[in-house]
């Protein structure tokens, strides 16, 4: 193999390796950006359930509130 072959050659794995590791990194950074996508969601999702549980206790709280009220101005 000739000097010009060799450093060919070396040239296309040199060009291999630095494609393998752009598509590695591309790879990792995909899965990031999924995870913490994915984990946003979940935080979202956790925030949103409490609020709405909030709600519920609230709207809960002032029906009851109400109903005392209505059953003391009855006895009355």
């Amino acid at each position: 193999m000739t000097t010009q072959q060799e450093a060919r050659k070396a040239m296309a794995e040199s060009r291999q390796h630095e494609e393998h590791i752009e598509e590695n990194m591309l790879s990792r950074s995909q899965e990031k950006i999924e995870q913490s996508s994915s984990q946003e969601i979940e935080q979202e999702a956790r925030d949103l359930m409490v609020k709405q549980r909030q709600q519920g206790k609230h709207i809960q709280e002032t029906m009851l509130s109400r109903s005392e009220a209505e059953i003391e101005g009855q006895g009355k």
